[in-house]
């Protein structure tokens, strides 16, 4: 009697460890992804669409701005960073490789509270640059206030592509700038202070800022994928070295008709 419990618990063992090799593969592979605050909402998006049809590999993704993300897939920290700017080419001798997978407008934003509706790109860099600082300058319908200056911090490349086009690339956004690490930091800071100005990316423009008109350009999300709306630029997977295995499985999918489908309701897709 002894001995037939012994079997049938060496049966159930083994029946344990062979179901156990089965589901094994379900956690074959874990992504990370760190970066840019941009593409970080499309990316989770991406994860979970992904997983429903590979189940075997697991994607997290985090923020940290476009930085982190560059910085982590150099070192290896993550297995896949993401950047809202271009690479420098430093970054690219050092063996990085950037994949783009979406794209995306920035827009200048300010409280819905502000009459404040249309700026040029020379008004907005006066601003941001600190020569001008009272709503009044800009009219005589404006508060007698100072501007609150909101942007986002050195290692964003919103940023980057901020201080590029509406900065030429000759100035630093003024000191008074109140810095924030997220798109939605950055919307939060606007949507609460009605003397507030700031820039982000257009997926995080809603109800809670207004987007002002550029020169005439109406930030729209179809006058972006048209042309009509110029500040657009390109989102990208950055890997060390050409993507491999998993990831490459994944930054493929990405560029799938059914991922494409994903990007096109809050961003602009590749193709």
């Amino acid at each position: 009697m002894i001995r037939n419990t012994h079997i049938r618990i060496a049966a159930a063992a083994i029946s344990f460890l062979m179901a156990a090799s089965t589901v094994a593969p379900a956690f074959a592979t874990t992504l990370k992804i760190t970066g840019s605050t941009t593409l970080q909402p499309l990316a989770t998006q991406w994860a979970s669409a992904f997983h429903k049809t590979h189940s075997s590999i697991s994607v997290n993704v985090y923020g940290g701005g476009s930085g982190t993300g560059i910085k982590d897939a150099g070192s290896g920290t993550a297995d896949i960073g993401m950047s809202s700017r271009e690479l420098t080419q430093a970054e690219k001798d050092s063996g990085l490789v950037p994949f783009a997978v979406a794209r995306d407008a920035v827009v200048i934003v300010v409280n819905p509270a502000n009459k404040y509706l249309i700026s040029g790109r020379a008004t907005i860099e006066k601003i941001f640059r600190g020569q001008i600082t009272n709503w009044r300058q800009l009219g005589k319908a404006l508060p007698n206030h100072a501007i609150v200056l909101v942007g986002r911090t050195g290692a964003s490349g919103t940023y980057s592509f901020f201080k590029e086009k509406f900065l030429r690339n000759l100035y630093k956004q003024s000191s008074r700038t109140k810095t924030y690490a997220s798109n939605g930091l950055v919307r939060s800071a606007v949507a609460r202070d009605k003397y507030a100005i700031g820039y982000l990316s257009m997926a995080y423009d809603n109800a809670s800022v207004k987007a002002l008109r550029i020169d005439g350009h109406v930030p729209t999300k179809a006058n972006a994928v048209s042309g009509a709306y110029p500040y657009v630029r390109s989102l990208y997977f950055v890997t060390k070295g050409t993507r491999t295995g998993d990831a490459k499985t994944f930054m493929d999918w990405c560029l799938t008709a059914a991922a494409q489908k994903i990007a096109s309701v809050e961003y602009i897709p590749v193709h």
